[in-house]
């Protein structure tokens, strides 16, 4: 069964793959998970944790490159390093090289290896925790029946698009869903209260990769305790808990040094994105900190958007057969009189759930932030649907109605997953030709001409971050929020070079549009100090606009800049 299952996931994985025209039209990093691999690649060539991208808003407390981390977790970059340390470039027997892997766009590769394994392994994983239920509390269901079963649910996991994407993206997602799916196996199992200690270690190494375990640890850490015996339930909680933070202290100790404190995170912003007017852009691309309100005011504003974002999240969460494995959860835990661990990990998966939503709704709305929690309640929800099957009364004109409901449901879970796929697999083959993200060619080419101009370890400013940083090598600043912003930049970091690439000027920012359209007459604009443009399209259809800036201004003279450019307007 796990071979089959992996067989198919290899396949699925290969056609997503695909039709997104990886390593090709679009390159297998994007620019969340390029920032991994950068991290990844600094900590495998130089030793440290640090990374060659950064924002503008991190300027201010860290100038200079490489930069610490403040916006990736560090379980993946550890992972990533361990993988570009083993795999060597160019290996060579008998004095015969076996194969080369020494450029950007083939060693970006490796940063799918542990996304795809996760993938592979979540949905044995699911296979095996179902059989094992069923042996457990359904004896009389004969092994093929059980096997079925398994089978099922993990081909309904491999199906879902969501997880074929994070597969074939380097995302944090299916490292952290794995955690996820074995942390509720070993309630469901009664395997948590047994061994708190492993399994709040469990915890920590899944909340190495995505910061939502903060959360997550204590809900679970009192689903294993409430498993035990009442007079152990105290001390389950607090081994579990201590289990936890064994593995979340060392990086919380990191943040403290790097930031002076131990909760420091960019991402944090990101709960004010939509509020009050401001934007990702707003928040993020700016050299100075965002002016929030706090106390009730925030609390208000938060809350408010929440209630605008939660209903459109929970009618994608519902959307298809997703609502009858939910609603059947939800009555099955609401009628059945099961064993305890069945109930417990039921509770939990479904406190999970939510809580996903709700930091969703808080941060982006994106249904993507749910998707560890929402698999397992997906599978979760299935056997729950059996279960209630298993209940309905045989009757003489009728005697195989559960066994035809049971086999309907599993044909409903398989056919919505290979429909989804299909249509997920055409979305991404329209969507790489039209995104706004050049291919791997035109990196590459870029990256050469770059690095034959300018002097290595130079860092530069542009809109592709992180996967501009991850092809040429060399330390890249976010594009500015408008050349009003550059100024107070380059005081921070002396930035000579501006590398704008877009596919029409019209995806460019609102203060950089023109600039990206005529490059040349703005040259003419004293206010915007460029010494030099160049600009060429690329085969693949993107204008590529080089700004060389002149020498960095004094402070005085940057202020007076607006002011000299809306006069030259007049």
């Amino acid at each position: 069964m796990t071979v089959g299952l992996s067989l198919a996931g290899c396949w699925l994985f290969g056609a997503h793959a695909v039709a997104w025209g990886l390593g090709g039209r679009s390159p297998v990093l994007n620019y969340d998970t390029a920032q991994y691999a950068l991290a990844g690649r600094e900590l495998a060539d130089h030793g440290h944790l640090a990374t060659t991208f950064a924002l503008p808003l991190e300027l201010p407390r860290h100038a200079a490159p490489p930069w610490p981390l403040a916006v990736v977790q560090p379980g993946l970059v550890l992972l990533e390093a361990a993988l570009f340390r083993m795999v060597p470039i160019a290996p060579r027997i008998a004095g015969h090289q076996l194969y080369f892997m020494g450029r950007p766009d083939q060693r970006e590769w490796l940063a799918i290896v542990v996304p795809l394994i996760c993938y592979l392994m979540s949905a044995a994983v699911l296979a095996r925790i179902s059989m094992r239920l069923l042996e457990r509390h359904a004896p009389d269901l004969p092994l093929p029946a059980r096997v079925a079963a398994g089978c099922v649910l993990g081909l309904a996991f491999l199906l879902d698009p969501e997880a074929q994407h994070f597969a074939t993206s380097g995302f944090t997602e299916l490292p952290f869903t794995l955690g996820l799916v074995l942390a509720l196996g070993a309630l469901v199992l009664a395997i948590a209260p047994e061994q708190p200690l492993l399994f709040g270690l469990l915890l920590g190494a899944s909340g190495s990769f995505r910061a939502n375990m903060l959360w997550l640890a204590p809900v679970l850490g009192v689903a294993a305790a409430a498993l035990a015996p009442p007079p152990r339930r105290a001390r389950v909680l607090l081994v579990v808990l201590a289990g936890y933070l064994v593995l979340a202290a060392p990086w919380w100790v990191y943040k403290w040094r790097a930031f002076g404190s131990p909760g420091w995170d960019l991402t944090r912003f990101v709960i004010w994105d939509g509020v009050g007017g401001r934007s990702w852009n707003s928040l993020y691309l700016t050299p100075d900190l965002p002016a929030l309100p706090g106390g009730l005011e925030a609390l208000s504003l938060i809350a408010a958007k929440v209630t605008r974002n939660l209903p459109g999240l929970l009618l994608a969460a519902l959307t298809g057969p997703r609502a009858l494995w939910l609603g059947a959860l939800v009555v099955w835990l609401a009628v059945a009189r099961g064993p305890r661990p069945l109930k417990v990990a039921a509770a939990a998966a479904l406190a999970a759930f939510a809580l996903g939503l709700l930091a969703a709704a808080a941060s982006i709305p994106w249904l993507r932030y749910v998707f560890p929690a929402r698999m397992p309640v997906e599978a979760a929800g299935l056997l729950a649907l059996w279960g209630l099957t298993a209940r309905i009364p045989a009757r003489a004109e009728a005697p195989r109605l559960p066994r035809i409901v049971a086999v309907g449901a599993a044909v409903l879970a398989l056919g919505w997953g290979a429909l989804s796929s299909v249509r997920a697999n055409l979305d991404a083959h329209a969507v790489a030709a039209e995104r706004n993200l050049p291919g791997v060619a035109t990196l590459l080419a870029t990256g050469a001409l770059m690095n034959r101009e300018i002097p290595a370890g130079e860092a530069v400013m542009s809109n592709l971050g992180p996967i501009l940083a991850w092809h040429t090598r060399r330390p890249v600043v976010h594009l500015a929020l408008a050349p009003a912003d550059l100024d107070a930049c380059r005081r921070k970091l002396d930035l000579r070079h501006l590398i704008l690439v877009y596919r029409d000027p019209d995806r460019a920012g609102p203060e950089w549009r023109d600039i990206v359209a005529r490059p040349q007459e703005a040259m003419h604009d004293p206010a915007l100090n460029i010494r030099r443009a160049r600009t060429w399209r690329s085969e693949d259809g993107f204008t590529i606009v080089w700004l060389e800036l002149g020498p960095a201004r004094p402070r005085l003279a940057a202020l007076a800049a607006p002011e000299e450019r809306a006069g030259s307007a007049q």
